[in-house]
């Protein structure tokens, strides 16, 4: 069945050739924890665009992160996966965006890439890990990557890696993707809120996925503490959370869907695939879930008007 309505994909991924040689050389056919790599090119990323009717899709590589412990090989392999999504972007100037992935947590080399992307390929925006190799976002380290972002009001989406730790003996026959990345999405969201990391870079639009993970459903938790971690009032965890965007990528209806809803303001909601980790024909099925579930009103703003505002400021 072909979706017709235009649509706009915050949260699609792909794999660069640099990237995909990368995971290659490693033999990592299973990733993170055991979820197989999906095949991905050009072709496929245009016919699930044809078949879902998303008329552009933002596209950012996910998780496993490109820096391995290879200093040298991290910052190359970001380079060259930019420069391939910038290619893409000029070959399908309607259809593709791309989120800039960074060598963190190598901050000089990533301040030096942010200024790349943005100056010379012209990149959509960046995609940050939760954390990369143990150092989360949050942390003060981060701040001259934080400032450079903040400078050039970037939207930056937030995806899942693994857990910089596991506890051991519980779930370990589990991939991350099925409980392990909720909770960093909420670990790393909660530290860039309580170190008002939030407050300090303003102009940096954060983009968490997955309907928020957990979010919605701690927020009046997390939100009541509050005046306990920060009692001279500098953070307002309610009002942070409000002010995030957040993509409906993977099964985000109906429930996390009613609960984000309660915790954001219609207008910071988007429509996210998560293509090609989420397979085609359970794309399909969620679609057909979202567009039921969507009132023709949030369907506008869902699929159209909150990622062409996101984007074009």
């Amino acid at each position: 069945e072909h979706f017709k309505r235009e649509k706009i994909d915050i949260h699609a991924h792909y794999f660069p050739p640099a990237y995909d040689q990368m995971l290659e050389k490693r033999g990592m056919k299973l990733l993170d924890g055991g979820f197989p790599k999906p095949e991905w090119n050009e072709e496929i990323q245009l016919s699930f665009m044809e078949k879902l009717g998303i008329t552009y899709s933002v596209l950012s590589i996910s998780s496993p992160h490109l820096h391995m412990g290879d200093v040298g090989e991290a910052i190359e392999v970001a380079r060259s996966s930019n420069e391939y999504g910038a290619e893409l972007m000029k070959k399908y100037p309607e259809q593709i965006g791309v989120l800039a992935s960074l060598p963190l947590p190598e901050i000089d080399a990533a301040v030096e890439e942010v200024k790349y992307c943005r100056n010379e390929l012209h990149v959509t925006g960046f995609a940050l890990q939760t954390n990369s190799c143990g150092l989360y976002l949050g942390d003060a380290r981060l701040d001259p990557v934080m400032e450079v972002l903040n400078q050039a009001e970037s939207v930056v989406l937030i995806h899942p890696t693994e857990p910089a730790a596991i506890p051991q003996g519980v779930n370990e026959n589990l991939p991350y993707p099925m409980m392990e990345f909720f909770f960093d999405t909420c670990r790393a969201v909660m530290n860039l809120i309580l170190t008002g990391t939030l407050n300090k870079y303003p102009k940096i639009r954060f983009v968490i996925p997955h309907a928020g993970a957990y979010l919605p459903i701690i927020s009046d938790r997390v939100a009541s503490m509050s005046k306990m971690l920060c009692p001279d009032g500098s953070v307002d965890i309610r009002k942070c959370l409000a002010d995030l965007y957040y993509d409906l990528g993977g099964t985000a209806m109906p429930k996390q869907y009613g609960n984000l809803c309660q915790m954001t303001t219609k207008d910071h909601i988007l429509y996210g695939s998560d293509t090609p980790f989420t397979p085609l024909p359970l794309c399909c099925k969620l679609a057909e879930t979202m567009d039921q579930g969507l009132t023709a009103e949030m369907q506008e703003l869902v699929y159209r008007e909150n990622p062409k505002r996101l984007l074009c400021k």
